[in-house]
C-alpha cells in the first residue's frame, strides 16, 4: 500500500512541476535570450567599440605630445584639452600635459593652475598630490611663503620623493624672501633625507654653498671689524706731534 501512495505523490508532483513549466516557460525563455543577447552585445558590439574608442584617444594622445615637442602650443593645447575634457582614462594625464602646453607656450600660470587645480579636486586619483606640487610650482613667483605653504598643505610631510621636492620648493622660497637661516636649515635636511632624490640632495648641496651665512654670523662679522683698533689715524696723529715739536 505505502508503494501506491509514493506512487501517487511522485505523480502530484510532477503535475504540479509541469504546471509551473508551462507557466514560467515564457519567462525562462525570454531571461536566457536576453543573457545571449547581452554576452553577444557586448562581445560583438561594445568592446570593439570600447577598444576602438581607446586606440583612437591613445592616437589623439601620441599627436598632441609630437606638436607639443614641436613647440606647436595652439594646437597641443586644443587636442590636450579634448583629451582632458572626455570621460576616458587618460584624462587626467591629458590635464597635467595641457597645463604643461599652457604655460610653456603662452607662459599663462593662471590657466595652468586652474587647470591642475581641477585634477587635483579628485580625492585619492593618482595625479592629485602631483597636481598640488605644480600649482605651487606654477605659482610660487607671485605667492608669499604662508600662501605657498597653504597651496602645498601635508605634501611637505610626505615621506615620499614628491614631499621632499615641495620641501625643496619651500627652502627656494625662504631664500628669496631673505630668510637665510630656514632656508639653509631646510636645505641642510634635504641633504639627509632618505626619501629626496639624487637630483634634489645635488641641489641643495650646491644650495648650501652658494647662500651666504646667516644673518648673525654676518653680525659678529661686523662687530669684530668695529672693535677692531683703527690704525689709519695713527700716521696723522705722529705727523701733527712732529710739526709741533719742530714747529714746522
Amino acid at each position: 500500500m505505502s508503494d501506491i501512495f509514493d506512487e501517487v505523490e511522485e505523480s502530484i508532483r510532477q503535475d504540479k512541476m509541469e504546471g509551473l513549466w508551462k507557466r514560467y516557460r515564457p519567462f525562462i525563455y525570454g531571461a536566457a535570450a536576453l543573457l545571449v543577447g547581452a554576452v553577444a552585445l557586448n562581445e560583438f558590439v561594445l568592446r570593439p567599440q570600447a577598444e576602438q574608442a581607446r586606440n583612437e584617444r591613445a592616437l589623439a594622445f601620441e599627436t598632441a605630445l609630437n606638436l607639443l615637442e614641436d613647440d606647436q602650443y595652439v594646437e597641443a593645447e586644443a587636442a590636450f584639452r579634448e583629451l582632458a575634457e572626455g570621460n576616458g582614462k587618460i584624462a587626467p594625464l591629458a590635464a597635467q600635459y595641457l597645463a604643461q602646453t599652457q604655460y610653456e607656450g603662452g607662459g599663462d600660470a593662471t590657466s595652468a593652475t586652474r587647470t591642475l587645480s581641477a585634477a587635483a579636486a579628485v580625492e585619492g586619483s593618482p595625479y592629485e598630490r602631483l597636481s598640488i606640487l605644480k600649482t605651487a610650482y606654477f605659482s610660487v613667483d607671485t605667492q608669499s611663503m604662508q600662501d605657498l605653504e597653504a597651496t602645498l598643505g601635508s605634501l611637505v610631510e610626505d615621506e615620499g620623493p614628491l614631499g621632499a621636492l615641495a620641501r625643496e620648493l619651500v627652502a627656494a622660497k625662504a631664500f628669496e624672501t631673505g630668510d637665510i637661516a630656514r632656508a639653509r636649515t631646510e636645505f641642510n635636511r634635504l641633504r639627509f633625507d632618505a626619501a629626496a632624490p639624487e637630483g634634489v640632495k645635488r641641489r641643495a648641496e650646491i644650495a648650501l654653498a652658494a647662500i651666504p651665512p646667516a644673518s648673525a654670523d654676518a653680525d659678529e662679522v661686523d662687530a669684530a671689524a668695529t672693535d677692531a683698533p683703527d690704525d689709519s689715524s695713527a700716521p696723522a696723529e705722529t705727523d701733527s706731534a712732529d710739526i709741533e715739536e719742530t714747529g714746522q
